[in-house]
């Protein structure tokens, strides 16, 4: 709770302070208000005092006059009234005239000039008037009326006083007219001393007063709003009047308002910009001092479970701290290491030995590689770091020990080294000639047997680009392949190991040919790849090759004429040409024509093989109906069929268009056959089955006899391979039916596979291009 609410402290004193600062401002503008409307009543009370003083004072005047005539029971004298009213009229300056009208009649007027129009004015037909002057009548009191406008220019106000004279009988009234103007005057002039805006509002003011407006204020001296104003009771006879009173600027400043509250909040901003600093410290204070504890925690963590030793020794030499694994490097335990001096495990170690260098070096981290001491006497092998910590704020300094066991690492080193010995002993007397470059060509390492191979020295065959020493000028075909294999190694991606098997012809430095087998494999180095050459010498293989295949061209040439006559004589001999043979004769007859034919057969293949390895076989590539093709073959080799008495079934319905050799097709399809004859229990069935892919067909033979063993599968294809290759084995045949079978598949753009069971059957297939859209059912 306590972590939810302190970050908002700042804000909730700054807060706080601006409620206070507006609370105690509100209460001095309510105080300033109250003593401003205290001085406003009693200013107030002075105006009053001196507009009652000028109304009343011209008021009374009238008031002699009206008994006067109620003595005379309303009969005066004219010439001694009028002097009366003249007199009147001259010692008070309020009063503008004074008139008597008897019977609502306007009889006498003073003074008289500039008043004869009003001469024999009767009440009763001024509509403006007469409704006040009824209502004096009615009510006999006196009453103050207006202001109005005078017909000799000005406001006035009219005070009548109604005549009863003979019991109540009505007589007439006496009219004072007073000029606003001059009653106002010293009031207006008071006002103005004070400041103040006044005005007098009727009370009992109708609509039907036509000098009056709506809001009932009959005079102002100034602005006619009185909003916040005081109102004092007017004592004037007849009338209910107020006077409205309010200072005209008010005494309170605005900008000692907003002084004060600035300053008001400004203290607050400042008492919550230092809490908050105050929390931030405090806050930062914890975080330090959590961050302190848990870098303490981290470190003893650190160093008790630190893979290599470490302690803290004091500035006397004491130990102060050993982790386990410095005590397990010396065989001590950790009491038994705090009985011990740090020059016992190594003189190198002595404090006043440690300072001397600390200082020489410049206080930085010292470095020993030495061997310390252990419990048993014997010595380690030690890589160690000492660092001397100081600072004002530590009572004392430390030494701090890193101590790396090298035992390991100079027995591993040392394993390497003969590892690497050795295999460069291996290297250097392996046969093979192995180098390796970078992509460049340049040469990083050779060996003895490489550079034997062009019987060049080291110190001259490495600044040579290795890459043009592996094929002749004239060898386009072997430089192309390596162009190729350097850009795919130019964009080479992570696990991928590309290799390239070629063979060449180079001319070694005394100007032999020496032909070269090569093996290229690139691997990926940390920046780089490197190529790894491995160069063999097959000089003497291609000799061999080349008297093996001049020997079968030469054996297959001079048997095939002279057997070709002998089993043409034989045949000749079979069928009675020179009329019957005794039956030992024909039989022998029967059995060299059988044997000459097999010859003859093993001779073509020789032949053939010959062919294919020169690349001098000619294929004529057509379409074919593969149902018409496999027909063929059945019947070619159905005396294969009766001999080992088994049987061809072609399992599929279809027909097929494939592009092939048709001569080829069938030598591959008669090898199959006789073999799977050959192989097959009597009286079982040999099944053909064709199987479409997207762009080849699979013609398949199966048969279900003896299998092929696992330790001879991966030398199906070979030369003169055969599962019973001694000299007592039961089928005849070279062993390279298969060998040519492969070789022509593959130059009609095809592959040929096989899978066996032992003791169950084998199936060999072999799958040409096929012509997809001309297949039919």
């Amino acid at each position: 709770m306590r972590r939810l609410i302190t970050p908002w402290l700042p804000l909730l004193l700054l807060v706080g302070v601006v409620i206070a600062t507006e609370l105690l401002l509100f209460e001095e503008v309510q105080r300033q208000k109250s003593l401003t409307k205290q001085n406003l009543i009693s200013h107030a009370g002075e105006i009053r005092a001196l507009l009652e003083s000028e109304l009343n004072s011209s008021i009374h005047l009238a008031t002699g006059m009206v008994s006067y005539i109620q003595a005379k029971n309303g009969h005066y004298e004219k010439d001694e009234i009028q002097v009366w009213m003249h007199n009147l009229q001259k010692s008070e300056t309020n009063i503008r005239n004074i008139a008597i009208a008897p019977g609502n009649r306007i009889h006498l007027v003073a003074p008289l000039q500039g008043n004869e129009s009003v001469i024999g004015l009767y009440y009763p037909d001024n509509p403006a008037q007469w409704p006040a002057v009824q209502k004096i009548i009615q009510s006999k009191t006196a009453a103050l009326a207006g202001p109005f406008e005078l017909k000799q220019g000005g406001l006035g106000l009219a005070y009548r006083v109604p005549v009863f004279i003979n019991n109540n009988e009505y007589w007439g009234l006496v009219s004072t007219v007073l000029d606003v103007k001059s009653v106002f005057s010293k009031v207006t002039k008071r006002a103005s001393e004070l400041k103040m805006n006044i005005g007098l509002q009727d009370l009992e003011a109708s609509t039907s007063d036509a000098n009056l407006s709506s809001s009932k204020i009959i005079w102002s001296s100034g602005k006619t709003e009185f909003d916040d104003s005081v109102a004092l009771n007017i004592d004037v006879p007849g009338r209910n009047l107020k006077l409205l009173s309010q200072y005209s600027e008010y005494e309170t400043s605005a900008w000692l308002t907003w002084g004060i509250r600035l300053i008001g909040w400004t203290i607050g901003a400042l008492l919550s910009f230092l809490l908050a600093r105050i929390i931030r410290s405090y806050r930062l204070q914890s975080i330090a001092a959590i961050a302190l504890n848990e870098s303490r925690e981290q470190f003893m963590r650190a160093f008790t479970t630190a893979p290599q030793g470490m302690a803290l020794l004091s500035i006397k030499g004491r130990w102060l701290n050993i982790n386990p694994t410095l005590l397990a490097i010396l065989g001590y335990t950790e009491e038994e290491m705090h009985d011990i001096s740090s020059d016992s495990l190594a003189p190198e170690l002595h404090v006043e030995h440690l300072l001397k260098h600390w200082r020489h070096q410049d206080n930085n981290s010292l470095q020993y590689e030495i061997a310390l001491q252990r419990k048993d006497e014997s010595y380690v092998t030690c890589l160690i770091s000492i660092a001397l910590i100081e600072g004002r704020k530590l009572e004392q300094g430390y030494w701090i020990f890193q101590v790396i066991d090298m035992s390991a690492r100079i027995a591993a080193e040392t394993k390497l080294q003969d590892s690497a010995e050795y295999t460069q002993a291996i290297l250097d007397n392996v046969a093979d000639g192995i180098v390796s470059t970078n992509l460049q060509g340049e040469i990083k390492s050779i060996n003895p047997a490489a550079l034997a191979i062009w019987k060049i020295p080291e110190f001259n065959f490495i600044p040579y680009n290795f890459f043009s020493r592996l094929y002749r000028d004239d060898n386009l075909k072997v430089r192309e392949q390596l162009e190729h294999f350097l850009e795919g190694c130019e964009m080479l991606r992570p696990g991928q190991i590309p290799t390239l098997n070629i063979e060449s012809n180079i001319t070694d430095a005394i100007g032999n040919q020496v032909d070269i087998e090569i093996s290229v494999t690139a691997t990926e180095r940390k920046d780089h790849v490197e190529l790894i050459f491995v160069v063999r010498d097959i000089s003497a293989r291609k000799q061999l090759e080349l008297m093996q295949s001049e020997f079968v061209s030469i054996v297959s040439h001079e048997l095939r004429t002279p057997l070709t006559s002998i089993i043409g004589s034989l045949r000749l001999m079979e069928g009675g040409v020179f009329g019957k043979l005794p039956d030992a004769l024909d039989k022998m007859i029967r059995i060299a024509l059988q044997n000459g034919q097999q010859l003859a057969l093993i001779i073509n293949d020789i032949l053939d093989m010959d062919k294919l390895a020169a690349g001098k076989m000619e294929f004529t590539i057509q379409e074919h109906h593969i149902r018409e093709l496999l027909a063929q073959a059945m019947e070619t080799n159905q005396s294969y069929a009766k001999q080992y008495q088994v049987k061809f079934v072609l399992e599929s319905e279809h027909d097929y268009r494939i592009r092939c050799d048709g001569q080829r097709f069938q030598q591959i399809m008669s090898n199959l056959l006789s073999n799977a004859a050959k192989y097959s229990k009597p009286d079982s069935h040999i099944d053909i089955r064709l199987t479409p892919h997207e762009n080849t067909l699979e013609i398949a033979v199966c048969d279900y006899g003896e299998g092929i063993p696992i330790q001879f599968q991966d030398k199906i294809f070979k030369k003169f391979s055969q599962v019973d290759g001694s000299s007592t084995r039961k089928k005849g045949g070279t062993g390279l039916g298969l060998s040519i079978c492969k070789e022509m598949v593959q130059r009609m753009e095809g592959e040929i596979g096989f899978s066996s069971e032992e003791g169950v059957g084998s199936t060999f297939y072999f799958r040409l291009p096929l012509i997809k859209e001309s297949s039919v059912a």
